[in-house]
């Protein structure tokens, strides 16, 4: 289910951005400073932006062409993925606890890593945790 477009109000003045508007900017103070700008919307990427609303499209009417893909540095993981992880995507990785998820995803940080900036985000595990298994795997951020 998409979620409603809000409109953005920005005070001309200071810059202050709300989803609401107020005949006084409460940041700077001066009087009507409010904008309304064009609605905030994520694209393809997660990444929001203020654009125009989009318009439903015909599948026949989308650009199909290749998505750039990042390789993993693992064969069969890229073959898996379709050719590598998709520029923009997220990839959900899960199976029974000690399968070696984690390792896994700290190896192919690494390989990724070599040409390109990682951040690697845990919510299960500690940072020791983490630091214990590079460590034993040789990677060093």
């Amino acid at each position: 289910m998409a979620s409603k477009v809000k409109s953005l109000f920005v005070c001309s003045e200071c810059g202050y951005e709300s989803v609401k508007w107020y005949g006084k900017c409460p940041n700077c103070g001066e009087w009507n400073t409010m904008e309304e700008q064009a609605p905030v919307v994520s694209g393809k990427t997660g990444i929001k932006s203020r654009a125009s609303i989009q318009i439903p499209l015909k599948l026949n009417e989308i650009d199909s062409t290749i998505e750039k893909r990042i390789s993993t540095g693992m064969e069969e993981f890229d073959r898996v993925l379709g050719g590598g992880i998709v520029e923009g995507s997220l990839v959900l990785l899960s199976g029974d606890p000690g399968i070696g998820k984690s390792t896994i995803l700290l190896q192919m940080c690494l390989f990724i890593g070599k040409s390109r900036t990682v951040l690697y985000i845990s919510g299960e595990e500690s940072a020791r945790q983490i630091n214990l298994r590079a460590n034993r795997l040789g990677v060093d951020s």
